[in-house]
């Protein structure tokens, strides 16, 4: 499911290529390169788990002696997706919470480079070139999108047709209070608790993002920095000013909030649930129980 995973193998795809050609013609070079072979076999394991590797890649590299031989091209290679993967892990975190931040929640299955796309924008003060970049997004995706919500959450199929034909027929305003009810349920069904029902010992997080800090691993502990700080969507009414986004949720389902019935605030809301969405069956596929298909 998880994209990313999908695009790290494909980054990797040309070392082990080489190392399927190396292989070939080891047993004739044998003697005269046993040295290399060495460092090859030392390199194999560390390229299985990039996430546990890239560090050890860069150590690699730097031991080398700076010798002409056909390897020492490639760790030029390792060394670069080892910087790319660190910057990945330090910088999407923070891309994430400053998207969240403006009212979006980045799409699991999207490409690797996305949420570092937007995030320059909105960093440059290019808030309409972001906005424009992630309605284009949901827009292209959105039937991509709803199929595999409504594959997803079976026992919840009518309710997210629903919501799909309002938005094809424009109907925002009834359609955000709907979805915004869905994100609340889905969280129920996985973890029996909900998103916009705050945590008692930090009282501004959603109650499931304990759920979802405690099995969270590997990668997927990068993209939790949204449920992890306050974002506009769930923040109380009286702080949603300290905020570059004013949808939130509380303004709307008190009715204090009359303007927001606008297509791209639909796309912010589906860009949440398809967000939680992913965490929560991602997660749900390695540790946690659901009651998908029961009401």
């Amino acid at each position: 499911m998880m994209k990313p995973y999908r695009e790290i193998a494909k980054i990797t795809e040309p070392m082990r290529k080489f190392q399927n050609q190396w292989a070939k013609q080891s047993i004739a070079m044998q003697k005269a390169i046993e040295p290399t072979l060495k460092l090859q076999k030392t390199i194999a394991e560390p390229l299985k788990n990039f996430q546990k590797s890239f560090e050890n890649i860069n150590k690699i590299y730097a031991s080398m002696p700076k010798f002409e031989n056909p390897f020492l091209e490639h760790l030029e290679t390792f060394k670069e997706i080892g910087e790319r993967l660190k910057e990945y892990a330090e910088k999407t975190p923070e891309y994430f919470l400053l998207i969240a931040q403006h009212g979006w929640f980045i799409d699991l299955e999207s490409e690797l480079n996305f949420p570092s796309k937007v995030a320059y924008h909105i960093q440059d003060n290019e808030i309409d070139t972001a906005n424009e970049l992630l309605v284009e997004y949901y827009k292209t995706n959105f039937d991509r999108i709803f199929d595999s919500l409504i594959k997803r959450h079976h026992n919840r199929k009518e309710i997210l047709e629903q919501i799909k034909t309002s938005f094809e027929k424009g109907n925002h305003t009834l359609l955000i209070p709907s979805v915004l009810t869905q994100v609340d349920g889905i969280c129920f069904d996985f973890t029996k608790r909900k998103f916009f029902i705050k945590e008692k010992e930090n009282n501004h997080l959603p109650q499931v993002s304990s759920e979802l800090e405690k099995s969270a691993g590997n990668f997927l502990e990068l993209y939790l920095s949204p449920l992890q700080n306050q974002t506009p969507i769930m923040v109380r009414e009286q702080d949603i000013s300290k905020f570059p986004c004013q949808l939130n949720r509380h303004k709307i389902l008190h009715g204090t909030s009359t303007d927001h019935g606008t297509e791209m605030n639909s796309l912010k809301v589906i860009s949440l649930l398809k967000y939680v969405s992913d965490l929560l069956t991602d997660l749900d596929n390695k540790t946690l129980s659901t009651t998908r298909g029961k009401l």
